[in-house]
């Protein structure tokens, strides 16, 4: 299974860019992040994936 979840993420980069996903990453981070505060009241998880995204975000990619 992860065989083809790699394959699956390697065709993504290749059609959108390394950085693009990248960027699709940071945001899903902190829509996770609302969602742990809206929905579930978890503000330990939320400043995970806040962190998580800024984590992201300082990454350049020049490929």
């Amino acid at each position: 299974m992860q065989k083809e979840y790699m394959e699956i993420l390697e065709g993504l980069v290749d059609q959108l860019t390394l950085s693009a996903i990248l960027e699709m990453l940071e945001r899903i981070c902190h829509k996770k992040a609302e969602n742990m505060r809206t929905h579930w009241q978890d503000e330990t998880s939320a400043k995970l994936w806040e962190k998580a995204a800024r984590q992201i975000e300082q990454i350049n990619v020049d490929v």
